[in-house]
């Protein structure tokens, strides 16, 4: 157990809509961050057409990445004057930890250019039914999760802590996995 494990990443959970506050204090510390953001329309008054702007799909939540030991970022984030917590596991207490290979799949599916993914909460994942799957072909090929049928489309489904992804695909890029 002795070294601390930099290659993982942190979910920080915070309150009234203040994750973009945050990630901006933690980038002018030097933390690498990501917030899940998507595209949405924006009516402006005087404007003939909407804006497109970015605002946080999931409010409350964003990653940190793990660059330093756990009592050195605490130490950080307690000088922020924004109320957080990093999410821990339920039955050891420990900061829950996320792989740098789940990070790179989430930010994958969580890309503001891909316009059909649909964010759910962890409980609404873990309720459809569905089975274990690999994807074979396409920009999020390698990716484990479920595929989940409604009528006659398919969805690839991957949780993370707290949030699910929800993107519609074709069967036929998906294998089971034995």
């Amino acid at each position: 157990m002795g070294k601390d494990n930099f290659s993982c990443w942190y979910a920080i959970r915070t309150f009234n809509c203040k994750e973009v506050a945050i990630s901006n204090f933690l980038t002018e510390r030097g933390f690498s961050n990501f917030v899940p953001m998507t595209y949405s329309t924006k009516f402006v008054e005087g404007k003939e057409k909407p804006l497109k702007i970015l605002v946080p799909v999931v409010h409350n939540y964003l990653f940190l990445q793990k660059t330093k030991s756990a009592s050195d970022i605490l130490q950080i984030l307690n000088e922020c004057s924004i109320p957080m917590s990093i999410i821990k596991d339920r039955d050891t207490k420990k900061f829950c930890e996320i792989s740098d290979s789940e990070m790179r799949e989430f930010r994958l599916l969580c890309d503001p250019q891909f316009d059909s993914s649909i964010f759910l909460d962890s409980e609404d994942v873990e309720a459809k039914p569905g089975k274990e799957v690999i994807i074979i072909h396409g920009p999020f090929k390698g990716v484990r999760g479920k595929l989940h049928r409604v009528r006659n489309n398919y969805y690839f489904i991957k949780a993370f802590v707290g949030i699910g992804v929800m993107v519609r695909i074709s069967r036929w890029y998906c294998q089971v996995e034995p």
